[in-house]
């Protein structure tokens, strides 16, 4: 069964994201400049960080933060999931191939 509801207050200046918890497992939070990980149902002080580097980009329209509960899963997000989850994936790809590129260079000059 899906559960879905939407906040009442407007949110501005956030960036995009989509957050999932997995029931008691762990949860994430996928956002384009970072990607939060933690394990059990706490995240305050257990998350773990993957950080682009580059500064969050802001959404200037405001927005609704929107709930679903499929299950044992909570998700919520802050845009639409169909270009947060694309647009993230392709910049973390991104900053990957960067990143192996860098390191055959550094590795092809020992």
């Amino acid at each position: 069964m899906i559960q879905a509801s939407r906040s009442p207050v407007l949110e501005r200046g956030q960036e995009r994201q989509v957050t999932v918890q997995l029931g008691r497992r762990f949860g994430f939070d996928l956002r384009p400049s970072r990607f939060f990980v933690w394990p059990g149902p706490e995240r305050e002080g257990r998350e773990r960080i993957v950080s682009l580097g580059k500064p969050p980009a802001r959404m200037l329209a405001p927005r609704r933060r929107r709930f679903l509960r499929v299950g044992p899963a909570e998700i919520s997000y802050l845009g639409s999931p169909a270009v947060t989850v694309p647009l993230s994936v392709w910049r973390y790809a991104k900053h990957a191939r960067q990143a192996a590129r860098e390191k055959q260079v550094t590795d092809g000059r020992k």
